[in-house]
């Protein structure tokens, strides 16, 4: 009986194929990664992760425990990371933030609210949840910034961090959430890539929210 591959397994066979074509000390010198024979460690929004050597499959650390990662969002941002650009040493970051929008050719950009705002509505009322989350997820809070009710600098990798924004729900708005970029981050990812990163980080925080 002939086997059905799923989109997902397509896809992501595709990322891990794409990262075996690396010179996988190289990127460990980049990203200052965790190496032994079989693994390649790093910290993705605050999770244990290593990837296998031979495979490229991704695994999460739960409970102690490494098993394989089966989100799409978090195995193709990963390897987009460590495969994108070919420069042997990180580019620096500016440390100025920017709205994913800026990124994209005019007219070509995707509204970022639509997806985060079922999140915003779920943090409405929530601000100190949102906080902690934050800070669980390795987080620092901000001084305001834009009259934001929360803003957190939250590294998504050791080395690569993003500014959340919350503006709580009042008289006149509803609640607002947003993610904020280093204006560099396009030697970093695809643009793609931030919206699977952005979805990501949302739903962790949410998922923290709930336990």
């Amino acid at each position: 009986m002939k086997k059905v591959t799923s989109n997902y397994d397509k896809q992501v066979d595709i990322g891990k194929n794409y990262f075996l074509k690396y010179d996988q000390q190289l990127l460990a010198e980049k990203f200052h990664l965790e190496t032994d024979e079989q693994y390649l460690y790093l910290t993705y929004i605050g999770t244990r992760c290593r990837i296998a050597r031979s495979t490229g499959t991704i695994y999460e650390e739960t409970g102690g425990e490494y098993t394989e990662c089966r989100s799409y969002e978090t195995v193709m941002t990963i390897y987009d990371m460590l495969c994108h650009g070919d420069g042997k040493e990180l580019p620096p970051l500016s440390g100025k933030w920017t709205l994913v929008a800026n990124f994209a050719a005019a007219g070509a950009s995707p509204s970022a609210d639509v997806s985060s705002q079922k999140y915003a509505d779920y943090f409405a009322g929530k601000t100190e949840v949102l906080k902690q989350a934050c800070i669980r997820l390795g987080g620092q809070i901000q001084p305001r910034l834009a009259r934001a009710d929360v803003t957190a600098r939250i590294p998504a990798f050791p080395f690569f961090p993003v500014l959340l924004q919350f503006w709580d729900a009042d008289d006149e708005f509803p609640p607002q959430i947003k993610i904020m970029w280093d204006d560099q981050t396009m030697r970093y990812l695809n643009f793609e890539t931030t919206y699977y990163l952005q979805g990501d980080l949302l739903a962790r925080l949410k998922a923290i929210a709930e336990q």
